[in-house]
């Protein structure tokens, strides 16, 4: 044999050799209840097209988002080379317990989880991996780089796993077969984004594109704030790097044509974006331009769910008035304290900008939200109280209202902070975060588990018992518009909002509110536990899995509870409404008799309008009215309530046009129809959009076209 014939066999049998794995990536949720995390897999894609520009693979690396298909395709075998699954606190025990499985059948199949449910400190580093032996390599902080690093070394040795450990890859911790811990150095961040082949341009989410799943795209990454509770606080986010816009448009492009697609099947028509604070830059209002383009190209987005920017406020809501409604604009204050908010190193944020935003935006129209977190450090129940009166001064559409959850990664949940603000913590299963699954012949029961502070030394668990009622006032009777004209009647005759709420935690309520609220006080308390071992324990068993899974146990206790109020005690929710609003009138000596009239036919108003959304739609509510209830609420500074008095008493059936029923079909077979389901809409929806329109005697049928019905209700000044 020629000299020649010997290299090009050698080759052949050297190639032949070569470690050339199948890889899979999986971004799980849970499925059993409802989608819980219904966003694409976006960021484990991003991984995967990055990966396959740095290492050559014969085959492309695979995504899974539901654990069904990817227990069904590991039981068809043969398994992966390696699997990644990404690490949140809403997937980390479904991933986890199915990596378990996976490595006790098949050993040789190298385990990599990554993402940001993971301790900040080395010693807790190490043992999160000795508790958690299944995992061969954990990826922090950006994942891109450190995994394209870990599979070229695997590659390279041939899948030696120690022997990829011993290389102490930057970002990439890991546990030797001798037992030391592999604690390497951060990586580098990717400084050019565009450098990450987009998934969906390149066709890598298309089979995600199912009417379930929302698209998720990032424009940039990183936040130059510092918050403790957030783990992008930490100095390795605080740069800002972006994409380029002709990808973004790319990507914009082949989302709306797809999403067209699934919109006409039935399927959602909404986006999430994941940058922290949208708005607050020059090319974030780019990024709205080709946006407001694709509204007119798909009919997409409808809805767009995102972080806006915490200061900025004249370009954020510059980014709301380019996309017409469809983004809400956050001002999320987490608290007003000057304490709290040194304690939580927020000092670079403006407070008074973030009102200011919310003033203005209500100017325009503009749909907002404020969150605001409740046992922050140095947090006390008049702190808590104090915040959410000036976010309600301000004018906040909404307002959502939190726990403290102490977030692995984040400064806060360090246990030298715990003792600084003599933290106590409980333990509870994340709402919809719970399930069971056959993996590989072996049944499998996981559910989330989060750690939230319920009081410290300056708030005491029964005051954190206290502001949690006062929370469940708030979603009811402020938030989404449900008696939208009583805040404004508020703000008209200069009462304060807030003392509407004081009123109404004081007031007595009927048998079946009085039962809806002790209901939410004993969930609030029975959902939080002492041990977490014993919650894990607990949730292992079958019978409560499926407990969880019908909805008895682990809901979200806002939105369920304003769910059941308001299908089930809408006439009781206004008759509550009406005693307590004339009494904060009486109380400021503005209660007249026909302030009382209006007040009167407004609740009948805001009845019939949130009657029968979801069930029994056909049935029209009616109600006659002496003022012009729908055009006060349009006008945006109403003088006078006497200017928009009747001048005789007028009948209105209360409707759903063509629009409205096609969007609650759509979330109805997204969510379903259960109190979880339709508390899921509630939290995902511009609800004043499926609030029914007026529709007086005289003004024929709203429900042949849309667009007729939109223009009947402009000419007759009813347009909502």
């Amino acid at each position: 044999m020629s000299e020649a014939s010997n290299v090009i066999e050698m080759k052949a049998s050297e190639s032949a050799l070569r470690y050339d794995p199948v890889v899979w990536l999986a971004d799980l949720t849970y499925t059993q209840q409802t989608v819980a995390a219904d966003v694409m897999p976006n960021a484990v894609g991003c991984i995967a097209t990055f990966t396959e520009t740095r290492v050559n693979l014969s085959n492309p690396i695979r995504l899974f988002k539901y654990p069904g298909k990817l227990t069904e395709d590991l039981g068809k075998g043969p398994v992966p080379d390696i699997i990644g699954f990404s690490n949140y606190v809403w997937n980390f025990d479904l991933s986890y317990r199915i990596a378990e499985v996976i490595k006790r059948e098949h050993p040789r199949t190298i385990i990599v989880f990554g993402g940001p449910n993971y301790p900040t400190e080395p010693d807790e580093q190490e043992l999160f991996l000795r508790r958690h032996p299944a995992i061969d390599f954990y990826i922090v902080k950006e994942g891109e780089l450190a995994f394209s690093r870990v599979l070229e070394a695997l590659v390279e040795s041939g899948g030696e796993v120690d022997r990829v450990k011993r290389k102490e890859i930057p970002s990439v911790h890991s546990i030797l077969s001798d037992g030391v811990p592999v604690i390497s150095a951060t990586i580098e961040r990717i400084t050019d984004l565009t450098e990450i082949p987009s998934p969906y341009a390149t066709g890598r989410m298309d089979e995600f594109f199912d009417g379930i799943l929302l698209p998720i795209i990032q424009t940039n990454r990183g936040c130059p704030f510092e918050c403790t509770f957030c783990v992008e606080g930490v100095g390795y986010y605080n740069k800002v790097y972006k994409n380029s816009t002709s990808k973004i448009t790319d990507e914009l492009d082949y989302i709306g044509a797809k999403m067209k697609q699934q919109r006409e099947k039935g399927g959602r028509n909404d986006l999430f974006i994941a940058d922290s604070n949208f708005g607050m830059y020059k090319d974030d209002l780019d990024t709205c331009r080709e946006l407001s383009r694709t509204q007119r190209e798909f009919g997409w987005p409808e809805y767009i769910n995102v972080a806006t920017g915490k200061n900025r406020k004249e370009r954020v809501l510059e980014a709301s008035r380019l996309l017409d409604g469809a983004l809400r604009l956050s001002g999320s204050v987490q608290s007003l304290d000057e304490g709290v908010l040194l304690n939580i190193k927020r000092k670079n944020i403006s407070a008074d900008g973030l009102l200011d935003l919310a003033m203005e935006a209500g100017k325009v129209g503009a749909n907002t939200y404020s969150e605001i977190i409740l046992g922050l450090p140095g947090d006390s129940i008049e702190a808590h109280l104090r915040t959410i009166r000036l976010v309600m001064d301000a004018g906040f559409t909404n307002i959502y209202l939190f726990q403290l959850m102490l977030l692995p990664g984040t400064e806060l949940a360090t246990g030298q902070v715990r003792e600084q603000y003599g933290m106590t913590v409980r333990h509870r299963v994340l709402p919809r975060c719970y399930g069971h699954f056959d993996v590989l012949g072996e049944r499998v029961v996981a559910a989330e588990i989060e750690d939230i502070c319920v009081a410290n030394n300056t708030l005491s668990f029964e005051e954190y018992l206290e502001c949690r009622r006062l929370h469940l006032v708030i979603t009811i009777f402020h938030n989404d518009g449900i008696f939208g004209t009583m805040l404004k009647l508020l703000r008209l005759l200069e009462v304060p909002v807030f003392r509407w709420m004081e009123i109404i935690m004081k007031s007595p309520l009927s048998q079946g509110l009085e039962q809806l609220f002790q209901s939410f006080h004993d969930a609030t308390k029975n959902e939080l536990w002492d041990s977490r071992e014993e919650l894990e324990g607990f949730i292992q068993q079958e019978d409560i899995v499926e407990k969880f899974i019908s909805g008895e146990l682990g809901n979200n206790l806002l939105f369920v509870h304003k769910t059941l109020a308001i299908t089930h005690h809408i006439e009781e929710l206004a008759e509550l409404a009406q005693r307590t609003i004339v009494a904060c009138l009486d109380e400021a000596g503005k209660a007249t008799e026909e302030v009382q009239e209006f007040v009167n036919d407004a609740l009948r108003y805001h009845v019939c309008r949130a009657e029968n959304l979801f069930f029994d739609r056909e049935i029209s509510p009616s109600a006659n009215l002496s003022f012009d209830i729908n055009m006060f609420e349009e006008e945006s500074h109403p003088e006078n309530i006497k200017d928009f008095r009747l001048s005789s008493p007028k009948s209105y059936r209360f409707t759903l046009d063509n629009t409205q029923n096609e969007l609650i079909d759509r979330y109805l077979g997204i969510y379903g129809d259960s109190t979880v389901g339709i508390g899921r809409i509630l939290s995902k929806v511009y609800v004043r959009k499926l609030f029914r329109h007026p529709l007086s005697d005289d003004m024929g049928d709203l429900s042949s076209e849309p667009g007729d019905g939109e223009n009947r209700f402009r000419i007759a000044g009813l347009q909502n």
